[in-house]
């Protein structure tokens, strides 16, 4: 079967809940996965490095020419909140950034929190790769009264 868009619809049997190899290839066509990459500055142990690997293999594919944030984790620490997340490039060239603002929002859209952040430090983030970041929301960058463990999701403030 063909979309509007040339390309197959792919139907899972729910049953057998499977793919063939040319299913998998006609839905991964699109697919960019990216490469790890670490700030130079970044001084990390082999059991950290581990840990970042195995949150990076399990991030979804990214169309091409994307840039996208991946939150992985988020941390307490008193009344403020770190996120380890992966800035994503699926350019065919390094980006750069500046100062970003970053919202954090519930599984629903609600804005939890928000704040600009000066990641001109963080440096290149090469073509096709990832990179780990932590970013720190303070108390007074809170939205919302409680901040969910679960079901949460950083993302770019994009203005208009």
């Amino acid at each position: 079967m063909v979309s509007l868009f040339g390309k197959r619809d792919i139907r899972v049997n729910e049953k057998k809940n499977h793919l063939t190899i040319d299913e998998r290839e006609v839905l991964n066509q699109d697919a960019v996965h990216t490469a790890l990459m670490f700030n130079k500055e970044w001084e990390i142990s082999k059991q950290e490095e581990y840990v970042y690997r195995f949150h990076h293999q399990r991030l979804a594919a990214l169309k091409p020419n994307q840039i996208s944030i991946s939150g992985v984790k988020l941390n307490r620490v008193e009344d403020d909140i770190i996120i380890v997340a992966f800035l994503r490039n699926s350019l065919e060239k390094a980006v750069q950034f500046d100062i970003v603002d970053l919202l954090l929002v519930d599984g629903n859209g609600k804005l939890l929190a928000k704040k600009a952040f000066d990641l001109s430090n963080l440096g290149e983030i090469p073509a096709l790769s990832s990179m780990p970041w932590r970013f720190l929301f303070e108390e007074g960058d809170m939205l919302a009264e409680s901040i969910p463990d679960e079901d949460w999701k950083i993302a770019f403030e994009w203005k208009r």
